[in-house]
């Protein structure tokens, strides 16, 4: 995806887009001698822990800082119904 090097232990800053986690950003550290290519990044939806997955499609070095772009993989990630399917879910599950 990049040839931006970064040296272990140093940090940058992912850029999330699309999905759940859009125009949020976050610290990363950096864990070999580049950034990641993909991230997972886990949020409770219905009470329940959900992996989201997000590719890295551009970055760019400014200065002593490095961020990189990350595009959310919806058929890489766990399901989730659009809240507008979701309906009404106050009451018990119907099991049949």
């Amino acid at each position: 995806m990049s040839d931006i090097t970064i040296d272990e232990g140093s940090e940058y800053t992912a850029i999330f887009h699309q999905g759940p986690f859009d125009g949020t950003t976050d610290t990363r550290t950096a864990t070999s001698g580049s950034v990641d290519d993909e991230v997972t990044v886990y949020a409770d939806v219905e009470g329940l822990q959900t992996a989201f997955t997000y590719r890295a499609t551009g970055s760019r070095h400014v200065l002593d800082q490095i961020s990189v772009d990350y595009t959310w993989e919806p058929g890489e990630s766990d399901p989730v119904d659009d809240l507008a399917d979701r309906g009404d879910r106050s009451g018990e599950f119907d099991r049949e």
